[in-house]
């Protein structure tokens, strides 16, 4: 018999964060006798506008339109044996969410990828900081019967909430790339060798911090270019080609690129990040150079999968790679064979299904 579990999501699938997290795993957990139904707060109208600057009347607007919709959803939870909830239930303040959906069903799985309980807003949505749903976050974790969380550090601070209950109620569940859809293609030999960045605007604060090392590069290596997919940036010395996301074009143009970039700070709303850009690089067979921070480590091996890198041995490594077809071949190969190993949908997906099964059947 089914399991038949109801995932609430903030954001559609054209979000990362519920793409990868949820969406992704709807016909993957049903081989595995689960039938994931998905329901999103924001829809892609909704979604379209939340990280563009002002449209303040709008967002509020579709704040408005949406939240009915979330309480008919809420109520509707009681036809299914179990919820999962990604990140939030509603985007702002207030328990009442969290109030509906334990009256109508009490058992729930709570799935964070993301260290959201901590007070950070995009530059876009200044204005609502105050009405953030930071505080509530951690009350969704503390009644849930399971926790999926995506790294080893979210994971502890998870357990934090959760005193006296077992620490095996939350599991590690790594972010994971569909290795059927993201595969290797040979780029183009043609004399240029293209750098890739994917991640949104709101990530390419870390990139900026590479900007010195990428503009020495070029001035280097003339044949060089930067390829950034989701946001937009201009550098000296060399040529930045900016993409806008979409699921139509981010693989084939990410395929077409040599080396992927990844890097990140060293904070904790860093270190509660679980390194999809850093994935992706590896699920497409390319040599990737990532910052020795947060989930990194835990993800690459360094030297054997991909490179790891501090401000003093940014520049080096790149360089090197650069000049050197054959160890961006040999890396982007382990990279590879790691990813389908740890982080692939098919490795991930049977351990998400059990994990569901057993908060189902928790008392």
């Amino acid at each position: 018999m089914s399991l038949k579990v109801l995932a609430f999501t903030p954001l559609p699938v054209n979000g990362a964060a519920g793409r990868y997290r949820v969406f992704q795993y709807r016909e993957p957990l049903r081989q595995h006798g689960v039938e994931l139904e998905t329901v999103s707060f924001f829809d892609n109208e909704a979604f379209a506008r939340l990280y563009q600057p002002g449209c303040f009347v709008q967002k509020l607007w579709d704040l408005a339109r949406r939240t009915p919709r979330l309480v008919e959803h809420l109520r509707s939870a009681s036809r299914h044996d179990l919820a999962l909830v990604h990140r939030e239930l509603w985007p702002l303040a207030g328990e009442w969410p969290l109030a509906k959906l334990r009256r109508s069903q009490p058992r729930w799985v709570f799935d964070l990828d993301d260290a959201i309980f901590l007070p950070n807003v995009s530059e876009a949505n200044r204005r609502f900081v105050g009405l953030k749903a930071h505080g509530s976050v951690m009350a969704i974790a503390a009644g849930a019967r399971r926790i999926s969380a995506g790294n080893g550090w979210l994971a502890d601070c998870a357990r934090r909430q959760r005193p006296g209950r077992p620490a095996d109620e939350v599991e590690v569940i790594p972010t994971a790339v569909d290795s059927d859809l993201w595969t290797p293609v040979e780029p183009a030999d043609d004399g240029t060798i293209r750098l890739l960045w994917i991640g949104t605007p709101s990530t390419l604060v870390y990139l900026r911090t590479w900007s010195p090392v990428l503009e020495r590069l070029g001035d280097r290596h003339p044949g060089l270019e930067l390829h950034l997919i989701g946001a937009r940036l201009d550098l000296y010395g060399i040529r930045c080609v900016s993409h806008p996301w979409s699921a139509e074009t981010e693989r084939t143009i990410a395929q077409r690129c040599d080396i992927g970039l990844a890097p990140l700070g060293d904070g904790d709303w860093e270190r509660g990040k679980c390194g999809l850009k850093l994935l992706l690089y590896m699920a497409l067979g390319k040599a990737a150079v990532a910052s020795r921070a947060g989930v990194h480590p835990e993800i690459v091996t360094a030297g054997e999968d991909g490179e790891l890198v501090d401000e003093a041995s940014l520049e080096a490594t790149l360089d090197r790679l650069v000049q050197d077809p054959a160890r961006r071949s040999l890396l982007g190969h382990a990279a590879r064979g790691t990813l389908e190993r740890r982080y692939s949908v098919k490795a991930v997906a049977p351990r998400l299904a059990e994990l569901l099964r057993r908060a189902a059947e928790s008392q």
